[in-house]
């Protein structure tokens, strides 16, 4: 994986705690990594919940349940990975049907039952987002959730990216990226909505994970849709498919669904055309 899907740096120190001794309140937690809360959702268009769901080391999670309306109905979310029977990574695919507030909350569930509700995230529908404060003095990269990662077979040149926006005025400082079978050369590039190249920058290092930074830092604005790509000339790219299914917000990125892109041809190209929804483990870098 690239340096870090960055989604989980709070969740981990939350897992520090519940890694402990044993205490005498119910510790079963579930933290929501995306959607930032008070993000923007469209009537009809999926977007993406995903977490992490936590207990004590010796207490197994059997599910983790949400609620979208306030605990009168509540639904099992897919579990993604478990790395142990007490944190689990967890997705739920929600579709809003109606404009207004959405608050949304998980608890987990265990042997002895339902566990104490987690903080609240709150999805304005047909809304204006609310921007979050987040650091990214230095850099954000954007944050996703964890699924398997296959090496792809495919040995044909390929361009292969992401789709996404920003909420905040700022720079696009390059990408980290997990890399498949193919280790050699490859160029990073940044696009415009329209297919105009706004950067490039070659990279030859053999290594599984790059951070990638462009010569110059780009300016990018809100509300524009943008796609970081690399060309490999031998395919070998890492790759899941079934990724981004839904919208995925992780202030300060926004990905929409089938944000995975791909370009075939010797020396690449802007990538457009898109495959199960796949995700080619490029995540961008921001500065503002």
């Amino acid at each position: 994986m690239p340096r870090s899907t960055r989604l989980w740096v709070a969740i981990a120190a939350a897992t520090l705690v519940l890694s402990g001794t044993a205490h005498a309140q119910d510790d079963r937690r579930v933290l929501i990594g995306t959607p930032t809360t008070r993000s923007a959702a469209e009537v009809g268009v999926p977007i993406l919940v995903t977490g992490l769901s936590l207990a004590p080391t010796t207490v197994a999670i059997t599910a983790t349940e949400l609620t979208f309306d306030g605990g009168t109905t509540w639904v099992t979310a897919e579990v993604l990975r478990d790395h142990d029977p007490s944190r689990v990574d967890w997705r739920y695919v929600f579709t809003p049907d109606r404009v207004g507030d959405v608050e949304v909350v998980g608890r987990v569930v265990t042997a002895s039952g339902a566990g104490p509700i987690g903080a609240p995230v709150v999805i304005h529908v047909d809304g204006t987002a609310v921007t979050q404060q987040v650091d990214c003095a230095t850099r954000c990269e954007l944050g996703t959730y964890y699924k398997d990662v296959v090496d792809d077979p495919d040995r044909e040149p390929v361009e292969v990216g992401t789709r996404f926006q920003v909420d905040r005025p700022g720079v696009l400082l390059g990408a980290s990226l997990g890399r498949g079978a193919y280790r050699g050369p490859i160029s990073l590039r940044l696009w415009s909505d329209t297919g105009v190249l706004l950067a490039e920058q070659p990279w030859d290092h053999p290594g599984l994970m790059a951070q990638i930074d462009f010569p110059t830092p780009v300016a990018v604005e809100p509300g524009r849709d943008y796609v970081i790509s690399y060309y490999t000339p031998e395919g070998g790219y890492a790759t899941s498919e079934d990724f981004f299914v839904g919208t995925l917000v992780r202030a300060p990125f926004i990905v929409p669904p089938s944000a995975g892109v791909y370009h075939y041809g010797v020396g690449g190209g802007f990538p457009t055309e898109s495959w199960h929804d796949s995700t080619y483990w490029l995540l961008p870098e921001f500065r503002g």
